[in-house]
C-alpha cells in the first residue's frame, strides 16, 4: 500500500472472518489497477490479472515487482 508523501497510512480492520484480498499494480502512466475477492488469490487469479495487464499494454513491457509470497512463487506463474 502507499500514502502521499508524510501522511501515515491506517488501514482499520475489524477482527472476525471475513477475508479481503487484493492484487494491484500500477500501470506506466500513473494508473492504478486493483482486483480484490473475498478469498484468497489462487495462481490462476494472478494469471488471470496478468493476461488483463497484458491485454491492456500489449505494445509495452511490463515490470513486475513481487515481495516474495508463495503464490509468487508457483509453478503455474512461473511457467507463464
Amino acid at each position: 500500500m502507499w500514502s502521499p508523501k508524510g501522511q501515515t497510512l491506517m488501514l482499520l480492520e475489524q477482527a472476525g472472518r471475513s477475508h479481503l484480498s487484493l492484487i494491484d499494480a500500477i500501470a506506466p502512466t500513473g494508473r492504478l489497477y486493483v482486483s480484490g475477492q473475498d478469498q484468497a488469490f489462487c495462481s490462476e487469479d494472478v494469471l488471470n490479472f496478468w493476461a488483463y495487464l497484458c491485454r491492456r499494454y500489449r505494445k509495452r513491457n511490463l515490470l513486475v515487482i513481487w515481495n516474495g509470497a508463495a503464490i509468487h512463487r508457483s509453478q503455474a506463474v512461473k511457467d507463464w
